[in-house]
């Protein structure tokens, strides 16, 4: 895995924020719900920072004058994300994680 230093993660340990920019320009934050029990948070936050900064797919969806962008991308050999990102509060937001490993 990458260090956040290679991944040009900005975290802010007494806010629990973790921002990252998409090929877009977008900052994006990365929210404590995008975590998974199994994993070290810095682990998961190198992973959506990955996902987020190099994705696979990149999709754009609009629905109800709200737009949305999913991320998907493998990580490692056996597993994908795909992280969905919202506008929210003034910023976007990567707000859902799913995660599916392959054994």
């Amino acid at each position: 895995m990458c260090t956040p230093s290679v991944l040009h993660l900005k975290t802010n340990i007494m806010a629990n924020e973790v921002t990252t920019i998409d090929p877009l320009g977008k900052t994006i934050h990365l929210l404590p719900a995008i975590l998974f029990p199994d994993n070290k948070a810095g682990e998961i936050y190198d992973d959506a920072a990955t996902v987020i900064q190099k994705p696979a797919i990149l999709i754009e969806a609009n629905e109800n004058n709200e737009t949305e962008y999913h991320y998907f991308r493998s990580v490692g050999w056996n597993n994908t994300l795909l992280i969905t990102v919202r506008f929210k509060n003034g910023r976007w937001e990567a707000y859902k994680c799913v995660k599916k490993t392959v054994e």
